[in-house]
Order: structure tokens, then sequence, then C-alpha cells
């Protein structure tokens, strides 16, 4: 309950923990593996099922000086999006922005992705001033690490899938709560389509098994 946790369900022949809450996963993981255990995120998304169409979405980014992370979407109704992310290598002092690009193309970096996607530029149907692919600020810790999770009433996950997710940065002087062409793209990910909850079976991942990030661990943290 310290933790936010409404609801948690566990299942030792499977191995496979269910955990309903409010919190990132890096935090809910951070828990588990201090019990000793290892956790692996399996799926994510909405308990319910409510949503339709595709409900989950991923993207891995990574850009410039060491910057890489993973950021999750779940549509858990219609009308919420939610937005689970953790990034590490960016620089504290900046204001860091996230944002959701036109186009799936990193042929030129970060660069070759467009501009913000907007299925209503005019903003006739929109419920606040932002454009739809502005997903905000993100804050950063001393260690260079974002951890985040908020819930977006416009974005929708079967509209994104295929584009691209920008983090880019400004100086505190140009930002003022804008996103504006001095925001200097830092790195990015196409957003794919991702399991949601009890979609994915495997237990072993087919990889070289080394791994160039990993999102349990904090820049400097000493691994076990």
């Amino acid at each position: 309950q310290q933790l936010g946790v409404r609801d948690m369900t566990i299942d030792v022949e499977k191995q496979i923990v269910v955990v309903e809450t409010d919190i990132p996963f890096t935090k809910v993981q951070e828990a588990i593996r201090g019990t000793g255990k290892i956790a692996v995120l399996k799926g994510f998304g909405s308990s319910t099922g409510s949503a339709p169409g595709v409900a989950a979405a991923v993207s891995e980014i990574s850009g410039t000086s060491g910057i890489m992370g993973v950021v999750r979407f779940s549509q858990a109704a219609e009308g919420a999006c939610i937005i689970d992310g953790v990034i590490d290598g960016l620089q504290q002092g900046q204001t860091h922005r996230l944002r959701i690009h036109e186009l799936g193309d990193l042929s030129n970096g970060c660069e070759s992705t467009g501009d913000i996607y907007d299925p209503d530029p005019s903003g006739t149907n929109r419920k606040r001033p932002k454009r739809y692919g502005s997903l905000g600020e993100i804050d950063v810790d001393e260690s260079g690490r974002s951890v985040f999770r908020r819930t977006n009433d416009i974005v929708k996950v079967w509209d994104i899938i295929g584009r691209s997710l920008v983090v880019c940065s400004q100086n505190p002087s140009q930002a003022q709560g804008r996103d504006i062409d001095s925001c200097a793209r830092l790195a990015c990910g196409i957003i794919a389509r991702a399991s949601g909850i009890a979609q994915n079976p495997k237990r072993i991942c087919a990889c070289d098994g080394v791994s160039v990030w990993d999102e349990r661990d904090p820049p400097g943290a000493k691994k076990d």
C-alpha cells in the first residue's frame, strides 16, 4: 500500500506477478528486486480490456551522448492513454520535452521524424490548447534519469503505431511552457505495437545475452 498498489495477484507456477497501480513500472520493479528477485516486464495495460483495437505500444529510444530509454503506452480507456517511461543520459538543468512525431523514419536520426504529430492542426476537436503529440515536460534527477507516469486524454495508441517518439531539450529561459523550434532533438525511437497484460507467454529472451542498457539500474548504480 505504501507503493500505491491497489491489487496484486501472484502465480507461482507461471512465475508471474500482476500489479494494479498508478506508479511508474520501474518503482514496482525496484520493490520486487528488493526482495532478491529479478523482475522483467512482460505486459502492460488495462486490467479491464475495455479499450478497442491495439491497446499497448512501446518505444525504445536512443540518441546522442548515451541517451537511452523505454517509454510504454497503454490505452486504459477511450479517453485515457497511460504513458510510463524511464530515460537515462539526460542533463539536469535543461527543460526536456516528450513528443510524438508524425514519421517513423530514423534514416537521418531524429531529424527525419517530421513535425509533431497532430491530426487536428486547427484544434477544432481538441480538449486543450496543446498539440496532439505534445506530451509535456519530464523531470530529470541528479543522475540524469527521468522516471515518469502520466495519463493523456487525447492520445490513442492505435493512431501512433509506426510513428516516432522524440525527446528534445531547451534552455529554461527559452522554454516558456511551449514546444518551439529551439527544442533540440536528443533521442528518438519508433513506436511499435507491444504486448498487453497476459499477451506475452515468453519466459526466455532469445537475445545475444548482452544488455547495452538496463532500465533496472540508474546510471552509476552498483549492480549485483
